[in-house]
């Protein structure tokens, strides 16, 4: 028969495991949490600041280029999360006819914007 003590360690090691593995896990949880908290934000415009940027772009432009050009005016803040929203909803071809200046809030949701643009 097993002593008290030997039970006593087998439950220390199995309570000390089980934190390894939850910690962690919390842990992870949160940052992507975070992140989605954050991507969340840029594209549905919860709490974004309110200024009017004018953004002037010229035939042909790409989805990365327009990204980016809409990162540096203020209007979003992750171009590869614009990108992607560009992509699914097959704006990429329509992008080579645009051209011009478009005012643009950024407080505006990814869809307000390419409402905008397009």
């Amino acid at each position: 028969m097993e002593s008290q003590k030997g039970k006593a360690n087998r439950g220390d090691i199995n309570v000390s495991r089980a934190l390894g593995v939850i910690i962690p896990l919390c842990l992870l949880g949160t940052m992507l949490g975070g992140l989605v908290i954050y991507i969340a934000n840029d594209m549905y415009a919860f709490v974004k600041p309110d200024m009017d940027v004018t953004v002037t772009v010229s035939a042909p432009i790409s989805d990365k280029d327009l990204s980016l050009l809409l990162q540096e005016s203020g209007v979003i803040e992750n171009p590869l999360v614009f990108r992607m929203y560009i992509r699914s909803k097959d704006k990429t071809q329509e992008l080579t006819k645009l051209s011009g200046e478009i005012k643009l809030n950024s407080n505006m949701s990814y869809r307000e914007i390419l409402l905008e643009i397009f």
